[in-house]
């Protein structure tokens, strides 16, 4: 895929592959991480990970910046964190997002552990998406850090292809 594919094209190849007509309906339809999906999707995506391609779509059509004040992570800034954050066993991001900081992480150490937590209800499917396509192992909570309160825990463990995810608990 073209490296600067159009938000518009990748929107409505998105909406093709998950058979919607609107793109608020994507959220629960990504939540459900069908290995059928994640296989088209990566290959709609050429198979190039290093990119968090859903965040683009979020973003644009779904992102609250009046309310919620949400924005993103650039890329940029994610690689630029990657780099500075060095060695771990485990990676913690306490604002996940669609994951941006995440896939730059798992771009250089793919076989790390990720612990995320994020508030937003409506964003955190698009994570648990990007995770399982990157058949990564992680920990999410749907978790608001300020009062330190989790809703519910997603477990995502690494596949042969994709991970494959489960709710750990909810509360």
């Amino acid at each position: 895929m073209e490296k600067n594919m159009e938000l518009k094209e990748l929107t409505d190849k998105t909406k093709d592959l998950f058979g919607i007509d609107d793109i608020g309906k994507l959220g629960s339809e990504l939540i459900k991480c069908e290995e059928e999906k994640l296989r088209a999707f990566y290959e709609l995506v050429e198979g190039d990970l290093s990119r968090d391609y859903l965040q683009m779509v979020y973003q644009y059509y779904m992102a609250d910046r009046k309310e919620k004040k949400q924005d993103y992570t650039p890329a940029c800034l994610g690689k630029f964190l990657s780099k500075l954050l060095g060695e771990a066993d485990t990676y913690i991001d306490m604002c996940a997002g669609s994951g941006a900081l995440t896939i730059q992480l798992w771009n250089d150490h793919p076989d790390k552990e990720f612990e995320l937590e994020e508030i937003d209800e409506n964003v955190i499917p698009y994570l648990l998406f990007n995770l399982c396509l990157r058949n990564a192992n992680a920990t999410v909570k749907q978790k608001d850090v300020i009062n330190d309160t989790t809703t519910k825990t997603y477990c995502i463990r690494k596949g042969e292809e994709f991970a494959s995810l489960s709710i750990q608990s909810a509360v």
